[in-house]
């Protein structure tokens, strides 16, 4: 009799782990960033996704898109800035390896994935600005300036690192401070701002822009 008992205890043990573990709500355990490696030149644009895997006690392991729910970062906004979503561009400003990551609670804690990237050096001729917009402001005191946005040779705009220096090209008319591009109205006339900046690696990019001074139209 007692032999029996035993058997049964053991017969009800094995039937009853198995539905303890089915009610186990499956955990994230990994992500995979796709594509896991990319090669891109500044403006190119990628839409990234993050494949889960859920496993949980004696069931295979499942997967699941879960690009819309994961925190994505960049470890480097100055290569390649990422969207809540997942979309990436490559921005120009910096060049070399960084990574893009997603990442979410899981069964171990924070779960991440992450993607290689690589932002080629681009060739001498378009290294930083290879142009310049330039704008005319009023400062707080009331004094006029001009400042230099830096474009490269795609149009995207670049970081100066640096001041350009400034020029009128007719002093008669207005003078302009060679450093901070702040402008002086001298005469009735129009002259040429002229903003020189030199890149890194030696080579220039130009700007210009008119200014009036007194009435002249």
């Amino acid at each position: 009799m007692r032999d029996r008992l035993f058997l049964g205890a053991l017969l009800l043990a094995g039937m009853v782990v198995p539905l303890t573990s089915c009610s186990v709500t499956p955990a994230l355990t990994s992500i995979a960033v796709s594509p896991s490696s990319l090669s891109a030149t500044a403006g190119v644009t990628w839409q990234f996704t993050a494949i889960g895997t859920y496993t949980r006690p004696n069931h295979a392991a499942v997967t699941k898109d879960i690009t819309d729910s994961v925190t994505w970062a960049s470890a480097s906004a100055q290569m390649v800035t990422v969207s809540t979503t997942g979309f990436a561009t490559v921005t120009g400003l910096s060049y070399g390896n960084t990574t893009i990551s997603a990442s979410a609670p899981g069964f171990h804690g924070i779960i991440v994935g992450t993607a290689d990237i690589t932002v080629p050096k681009p060739s001498a001729a378009i290294v930083g600005a290879t142009s310049l917009v330039i704008k005319q402001s009023t400062l707080p005191d009331g004094s006029l300036a001009f400042t230099a946005i830096g474009k490269n040779a795609a149009g995207k705009v670049v970081e100066l690192t640096s001041q350009p220096r400034w020029t009128s090209s007719n002093s008669e008319v207005a003078s302009i401070d060679a450093v901070n591009g702040v402008i002086t109205p001298l005469g009735v006339g129009r002259t040429t701002i002229i903003a020189v900046y030199t890149n890194p690696n030696g080579t220039n990019a130009v700007g210009t822009a008119y200014f009036n001074a007194g009435s002249a139209n």
